[in-house]
């Protein structure tokens, strides 16, 4: 990994923020970030309060000991493979900012599919008050999003992890959803009375194989909860358990929304089937590969 010295190690530092950007860059760079110019400004803005813009506005003014040293600090956790996102403790869903950290995993825009898909079918074919639930909320980015949508709609935000509900519960508070959004510690729907309740369940569990880890980034395996991620040994373990859950408490004309990997669109829909369900549309992600299914009670 590059070192980018720092402390009584280095006799010199850079004279201005111009070239402590350019420094801390070349490191980012041998590291293998994919920006890491743009890396090198936000982690500068992160250390000064500033935004982007002041950082890219103010290059010829200098950059006292104590910033140049907090940066080199920031830059070298960048470099060893730390999420820009679990430095920065934000990232960018649907349109609004979540606080993350490592009990949760960094919202990615294929999840976004989701939330769209729960709107469009909010603003078609439902009248009056809407009941949802986010199973495996995480940073509570699924339930958040659509609450702020469909002004309507109220719920619940399910996970197994206290850690990743502190996380919700803040981003819920932030964005003004807490009279909204109620966070259920349980495993999947199991503290839920099994009666149709709910218009919408929406789900991204956890649904990668165990031997999947080695063909995930690093950077994803090293620094993101496990807990979060692997559904298994075959990754529908976890969904096998959640459809008849799911059909038990969904209404008649309600729907069921999660994420997949798309080697197990196949596996998945004859789970669904075998529960009950039957499929309504499978969405593909940038790629055109099978990323999320909508499905409804057969009988509905």
């Amino acid at each position: 990994m590059p070192v980018m010295s720092s402390g009584s190690e280095d006799r010199t530092y850079p004279e201005n923020i111009r070239a402590a950007l350019l420094r801390a860059a070349r490191v980012l760079e041998e590291a293998g970030d994919s920006a890491p110019r743009l890396t090198a400004e936000i982690l500068l803005g992160l250390v000064l309060g500033w935004d982007r813009v002041r950082v890219l506005s103010s290059l010829p003014q200098p950059l006292s000991r104590q910033h140049w040293d907090e940066h080199t600090a920031l830059v070298q956790r960048r470099a060893s493979g730390v999420p820009l996102q679990y430095i920065t403790g934000r990232q960018e869903f649907y349109g609004l900012s979540f606080a993350v950290n490592p009990a949760v995993l960094i919202p990615r825009p294929e999840t976004e599919q989701l939330v769209e898909r729960a709107v469009a079918l909010a603003d078609e074919g439902c009248d009056g008050a809407i009941r949802f639930v986010d199973v495996g909320t995480g940073s509570g980015c699924v339930a958040v999003a659509f609450a702020h949508q469909v002004a309507r709609a109220s719920g619940c935000a399910t996970d197994i992890s206290p850690a990743a509900l502190a996380v919700a519960r803040e981003n819920i508070a932030r964005h003004r959803a807490d009279g909204r959004i109620e966070l259920v510690c349980c495993d999947l729907l199991e503290t839920f009375r099994a009666e149709p309740s709910f218009d919408f369940i929406i789900c991204n569990l956890p649904y990668l194989a165990g031997a999947d880890a080695g063909r995930l980034d690093r950077t994803v395996v090293d620094h993101e909860p496990h807990l979060a991620l692997f559904g298994g040994r075959s990754g529908t373990e976890i969904y096998s358990r959640l459809f008849p859950q799911a059909r038990e408490r969904l209404r008649a004309r309600g729907h069921l929304l999660f994420e997949i990997d798309p080697a197990l669109v196949d596996a998945l829909r004859q789970l669904l089937t075998g529960a009950g369900f039957v499929v309504g549309s499978i969405l593909e992600d940038l790629q055109g590969l099978p990323r999320c299914i909508v499905a409804g009670k057969g009988d509905g």
